[in-house]
């Protein structure tokens, strides 16, 4: 009879990387554990390619990854392999500015920040600034117009293909047909289990942009969001984290992989 194999998605700012500094090193007992099981660890974020190739090496990963909120999937680790949903960024940006002008809508994305502007915004590194540049199919923008304007934007983009999404630190335009939940649904139905197992799929995140991705698992992890505005998946199965980024996420994987192992 089959048995299950794990396998993890995680979320990264807010969840495995903290969000103030973007490190990691609190969940590294259990990055060890999940390399020491050989349970597949598969990242799944709003970063672009180019920001996860270099977290994917320094986590000693080989697994796909899934980036830009699940617009893309990385399938090899030289990026040559890649599987994308959304519409290209240069399409994208050319109607989301159309928009912009149009209805005189007071908002800046990474297209029209410098990288400098990035890296006060965000905290990150003028390196890793320019890496978030390297947009492929996703621009992240920061709301300055009426909240009250934000629902009408809304519709004008779901009009046009488009839809918002929520992070941790802004809101993300994505084409409709992608998500991180049908990133998840994509990979698992392409990437067999090894032999006489089925995948039992862990999700882990923080933030209305992950909701999709963690009601498309088997099981559900929520860690306590920075910006007090937390995912509400609709699973069976949920798992709320004690704790808040990496340290959140570490002793939750620990408790999982105890349990599954007893099992």
């Amino acid at each position: 009879m089959p048995q299950p194999q794990l396998i993890l998605f995680t979320d990264l700012d807010g969840t495995l990387l903290d969000h103030h500094n973007y490190s990691w090193e609190a969940a590294r007992p259990a990055l060890q554990l999940l390399r020491e099981q050989h349970i597949p660890l598969i990242l799944c974020t709003s970063k672009t390619a180019a920001e996860v190739s270099r977290l994917h090496q320094e986590l000693q990963l080989s697994t796909p990854f899934i980036v830009e909120n699940g617009s893309g999937i990385i399938l090899s680790p030289d990026m040559q392999s890649a599987h994308f949903f959304g519409r290209p960024y240069s399409e994208l940006i050319n109607l989301v500015h159309q928009l912009r002008q149009q209805h005189g809508y007071k908002f800046k994305g990474f297209a029209d920040f410098s990288i400098a502007e990035i890296s006060a915004i965000t905290g990150l590194s003028v390196v890793i600034a320019e890496l978030a540049k390297q947009r492929l199919c996703s621009e992240p923008i920061r709301w300055d117009d009426d909240p009250t304007k934000l629902e009408e934007f809304r519709n004008h983009l779901t009009r046009h293909g488009l839809q918002l999404l929520r992070g941790g630190r802004f809101y993300h335009i994505v084409s409709n047909s992608t998500g991180k939940g049908t990133a998840l649904r994509w990979l698992l139905k392409h990437q067999p289990a090894p032999a006489n197992r089925y995948w039992y799929s862990v999700a882990l995140g923080d933030g209305p942009n992950d909701q999709s991705m963690l009601e498309a698992a088997d099981l559900a992890v929520i860690i306590p969001s920075v910006s007090g505005v937390s995912p509400n998946p609709q699973n069976v199965s949920i798992i709320h984290a004690t704790e808040q980024g990496p340290a959140g996420w570490n002793q939750t994987v620990c408790d999982i992989l105890q349990q599954y192992n007893k099992e």
